[in-house]
């Protein structure tokens, strides 16, 4: 562990957003020793921060190993010591293995770490782009330090450990929990124990845990998860099951719900889109859902993006998800007292319709009808997963329409009110449309026009 460059910097006037403020962002490296005081390095000018104390920002070190990584990645030139706005430029000291309140002798000065790098659009303005997301999510942010003795540094000082509490958090786990991951009461807990944390880290820390706490059917946040099975569907179209990339258990959703799935997590170009769960609602340690390839348009880019990167999706590999969502649920139980659920689907629209009847049969529901009208290339495995359930409840009934013969001249057959209205009462049912929006659209219109209350009808399309 060792100090490369001891940087320091002036104070200059910069324009960010249109507005004038003061930084002493840019450093550049100096010879020979370099005095540390109670609040900084000598001749080294900074804006003193609102919130956390001229005291917990003294020293910013941030590790050389980086510098490749950044590179690399901006295909930049290679960067001058004190590209980040550090004053020490270290090498040995990354954010996995350094802990909150470690304490190191630097040259002949102590310094204890305090806290991480939380970066502004200063580094967006010294990078000449919005760096600032895609810095933080790596966590490749470098810590800040107070000085509890002075004394002087110079490039190709030793490092020294001092002291460390190993049950305190690393650098990287503090960044992670408490700016992605606190949907995480466990690691906030945790944070919450951090080798003396600073009273205004502590504030934030415990409102965030108390919103998790309080939180009901999902998370806050985006949550990792690494995909432990991959089953073909059909042409184009593929079910991935989901752990959490933490090992933790996951929230009970609701039957004919989606979880939000997003690229580009924590970057200026982030796209997200709704894909539904298949899964039994009850599972707490796996999510499945089904993606199908959409054709790349202009007014849904993202939902070409993201098909397509997750059917080239591998056992093993991860994405990032939001909690789940939607509207397509049945009534809380105990409302739905004599009405009938009706499913009606087209196409891939099966897919949350498997969560529907996941949930129906939790609820021990007497008698439920789905009706599937095909659309090509079916999702195959819930098909037969759908034909299992239903022939193992006595009171479920699935009505298949017969799939379109592209060389006859015979109509497509549809689902219309005549056809539901031979098998049951459309008075007494509530009905769940979801598939292309030609489908919905007709087949609301069709209901509405004979005579179904809109309040009956809970409709789901996917364009």
């Amino acid at each position: 562990m060792r100090i490369l460059s001891v940087n320091v910097g002036h104070s200059r006037e910069i324009v960010i957003k249109g507005r004038s403020t003061q930084t002493g962002f840019d450093k550049t490296p100096t010879e020979g020793r370099v005095p540390v005081h109670l609040l900084g390095l000598q001749d080294d000018v900074r804006v003193e921060p609102r919130k956390m104390g001229l005291e917990n920002h003294a020293v910013y070190a941030y590790p050389h190993e980086h510098y490749a990584h950044w590179q690399q990645l901006l295909a930049r030139e290679p960067f001058p010591m004190g590209q980040f706005g550090e004053n020490l430029t270290v090498s040995g000291l990354l954010e996995e293995t350094v802990r909150i309140g470690d304490v190191f002798r630097f040259g002949s000065a102590v310094l204890q770490v305090a806290q991480p790098r939380i970066p502004c659009a200063k580094l967006n303005e010294r990078m000449g782009f919005r760096f600032s997301p895609q810095f933080q999510a790596s966590r490749k942010v470098g810590y800040y330090l107070r000085v509890l003795q002075e004394g002087d540094v110079a490039a190709g000082d030793a490092i020294q450990l001092l002291e460390r509490d190993p049950n305190s958090p690393s650098m990287e786990e503090f960044v992670r929990i408490s700016q992605y991951e606190y949907w995480d009461a466990r690691g906030l807990r945790g944070l919450l124990h951090a080798r003396d944390l600073m009273p205004a880290w502590q504030e934030m820390i415990e409102a965030k845990l108390a919103r998790t706490i309080s939180a009901t059917g999902g998370w806050h946040g985006l949550r990792e998860f690494c995909v432990v099975r991959r089953d073909e569907e059909g042409p184009d179209t593929v079910s991935l099951t989901l752990h959490c990339a933490r090992g933790q258990g996951l929230p009970i959703f609701k039957g004919g719900q989606y979880l939000t799935v997003v690229l580009g997590a924590h970057t200026a170009q982030q796209h997200r889109r709704y894909y539904a769960l298949t899964s039994r609602p009850d599972d707490t340690w796996a999510y499945r859902i089904c993606v199908r390839r959409h054709a790349p348009k202009q007014e849904d880019h993202a939902a070409g993006l993201l098909s397509s990167h997750l059917l080239q999706l591998e056992v093993g590999q991860a994405i990032m998800c939001g909690a789940p969502s939607g509207q397509m649920v049945l009534p809380a139980a105990g409302a739905d007292s004599g009405r009938l659920p009706v499913l009606l689907s087209q196409g891939i629209g099966i897919a949350p319709m498997l969560g529907l009847l996941h949930e129906l049969k939790a609820r021990q529901a007497p008698q439920a009808y789905m009706f599937h009208q095909p659309s090509g290339a079916d999702p195959q495995l819930l098909m037969q997963e759908i034909e299992s359930m239903v022939k193992a409840h006595p009171g479920f009934h699935l009505v298949r329409l017969a799939a379109t013969d592209a060389n006859t001249q015979e109509p497509s057959p549809t689902i219309d009110a005549q056809l539901l209205g031979s098998q049951l009462s459309l008075a007494q049912a509530d009905f769940y449309i979801v598939g292309p929006r030609s489908f919905v659209e007709s087949t609301r219109a069709e209901l509405l026009a004979a005579g179904v209350s809109a309040a009956a009808l809970t409709t789901q399309d996917f364009g």
